[in-house]
């Protein structure tokens, strides 16, 4: 079965409006997050590794522990760039300012 065509795999979406190119930051943490072997074979030669590990580091913290540790491995990603977190909030209230 096409990865595209999986119900199972993009239950909440129409599967008639996935654009590869258009959601391919989408369509690539699916993949990584709940995709079979065939799904990430697909995602390799239609994207290549590089875009699926970029993809991977601008939404590690959508990643669930199990996912994230497996991804980090598998790309050879070092606990040294993941130290910088995220800022919770895009701006500073404020009580919070010095």
């Amino acid at each position: 079965m096409k990865t595209l065509e999986k119900q199972s795999l993009f239950w909440d979406v129409d599967l008639g409006t996935i654009d590869p190119q258009t959601h391919k930051t989408f369509i690539v943490k699916r993949i990584l997050s709940m995709g079979d072997i065939d799904d990430l074979n697909w995602a390799f030669q239609l994207y290549g590794a590089e875009i699926l590990r970029e993809i991977f580091l601008k939404s590690i913290d959508q990643f669930d522990a199990k996912s994230r540790n497996f991804w980090k491995v598998y790309f050879n990603i070092s606990d040294q760039i993941l130290c910088t977190t995220k800022q919770s909030m895009s701006k500073q209230c404020a009580f919070l300012k010095r």
